[in-house]
């Protein structure tokens, strides 16, 4: 399905709204979305791999909680977080699969900028609060997100090359 990249960003950005407008239901949404994108998919197999690249989201995102950049309004580490990390992993073989062609001064702009972004439009929106200054979030989160980002989209280029030639729909 050679449009799936654009039905990929429509389901990762309600996903996002449904995190950041609607958290007391976001798992449930989230999860749906992640169902449909997998029935969709013309490349499940490529999407599940990137799961591996699962817990490193996980990770860094326990340990900028554990700094005080961020945390879940419900619970310090909210469900639905996880669940958009899923969703955002299989958007590096679709939407985000352009990010595979920029350089690392590019993708480390990118992650620094709209990888913190994200985050700080959650605290922004009232999804996640944060316990330290806006200054200090970002001088956590954007260095974070720097590494962060060229580090997913070279494990992307990793897990996803077996069927690297199916995903160019």
């Amino acid at each position: 399905m050679k449009a799936f990249w654009l039905i990929n960003l429509g389901l990762f950005q309600l996903a996002w709204w449904s995190a950041a407008w609607l958290t007391n239901s976001a798992s449930y949404i989230i999860s749906g979305l992640i169902i449909l994108h997998c029935l969709l998919s013309p490349c499940l197999k490529a999407d599940l791999r990137l799961m591996a690249l699962l817990p490193l989201g996980l990770l860094v995102d326990g340990a900028l909680i554990a700094l005080g950049a961020f945390r879940g309004i419900e619970s310090a580490f909210p469900l639905w977080l996880a669940l958009l990390w899923v969703i955002f992993l299989m958007s590096l073989n679709h939407s985000l699969r352009l990010l595979s062609g920029l350089s690392l001064p590019w993708l480390m702009l990118i992650g620094a900028l709209c990888g913190a972004g994200s985050y700080w439009a959650g605290v922004s929106l009232g999804a996640l609060t944060t316990q330290v200054s806006g200054i200090n979030f970002w001088l956590i989160a954007a260095p974070v997100w720097a590494v962060l980002l060229p580090l997913l989209v070279w494990g992307q280029g990793k897990v996803s090359a077996p069927q690297a030639s199916k995903l160019t729909g």
